[in-house]
């Protein structure tokens, strides 16, 4: 999950983001929500990738283009939270 240094680059975040669905093979499927809830402790951006198992995890977090919305990404945030977890 992200906040957003700017709430305006909502759009370039979810797009970038969803670039990866065709674009990193260990990703095995995406979703990207914005959020829309009031909540003081709300943040801005979630993104929930599902992968065939860790191996494809740690492919991903080596994946180039991966890499690449990264960079953009960590322009566009102010702060970052992550959990991985297993089924």
């Amino acid at each position: 999950m992200w906040q957003l240094k700017n709430g305006d680059d909502a759009e370039e975040m979810k797009e970038a983001l969803l670039s990866m669905k065709d674009n990193v093979s260990s990703l095995s499927d995406i979703e990207v929500g914005v959020n829309i809830s009031t909540h003081k402790s709300a943040y801005d951006f979630v993104f929930v990738g599902t992968f065939a198992d860790k191996e494809a995890l740690l492919e991903f977090e080596l994946d180039e283009f991966h890499a690449s919305v990264g960079r953009l990404v960590s322009t566009l945030r102010d702060s970052r939270v992550v959990v991985e977890y297993e089924c």
